[in-house]
């Protein structure tokens, strides 16, 4: 059992007709479904009758929740009502799944994120704190080369909403940006922040106790 922070299809896709629509597998379908057991980039270009071309993205995230002796239980981060500072992860029975989501637990085990660890050696780096997030979080991002950066928020169909920072940034410089519950897509339990630089796109999911 898998949970995807960002679910596997996007909208329908719509231009000057005829329009060709060609996915990075195959598909030239106005949407795809897929079933993944490693997470990776779908880009999906359409080409109108006046050959304008454009290209989108959408990243599926897959994360094993199997937890027990024999990996048939389902981990989840059970966040208490009233005491959501006190998440932890608990191991339950598939049918006890959909009772847990519906009070605002959430798939998967509970992952903080340390406010001092950035995991990455590329030239953006990027980390969200605390993560899962109530109100407020803090977004660090770090670029070790000289180049433009921008930060964004990403719906659950890989949408761009909200612009948290689009400045140049020196090399080994590192900002903190502030991220509101407020910035997050109405309706959802999970969102991502992404970094865009000259030669690196970094995404981090982030989790929200509603």
């Amino acid at each position: 059992m898998n949970r995807w922070p960002v679910p596997p299809s996007v909208p329908d896709v719509t231009a000057a007709q005829p329009a060709a629509l060609l996915w990075s597998n195959g598909s030239t379908g106005a949407s795809i479904t897929v079933c993944d057991t490693t997470s990776g980039w779908y880009v999906v270009t359409l080409t109108d009758d006046t050959l304008c071309m454009a290209s989108d993205s959408v990243f599926v995230n897959v994360v094993d929740v199997h937890c027990g002796n024999n990996g048939n239980k389902v981990a989840v981060c059970h966040i208490p009502p009233g005491n959501p500072a006190n998440a932890h992860t608990i191991c339950i029975s598939a049918n006890g799944v959909p009772a847990h989501l519906a009070h605002g637990c959430l798939l998967g085990a509970c992952e903080p994120v340390a406010a001092d660890s950035i995991a990455s050696d590329d030239d953006l780096q990027l980390v969200v704190s605390p993560n899962p997030m109530s109100e407020v979080a803090s977004v660090r991002v770090r670029s070790t080369t000289a180049q433009r950066v921008r930060i964004t928020v990403v719906d659950a169909l890989g949408r761009r909403s909200h612009v948290l920072m689009d400045a140049d940034m020196s090399a080994g410089e590192e900002r903190i940006i502030p991220l509101d519950v407020q910035q997050i897509p109405v309706g959802t339990s999970v969102a991502w922040v992404e970094a865009m630089g000259r030669n690196s796109r970094r995404m981090h999911p982030v989790m929200l106790m509603r």
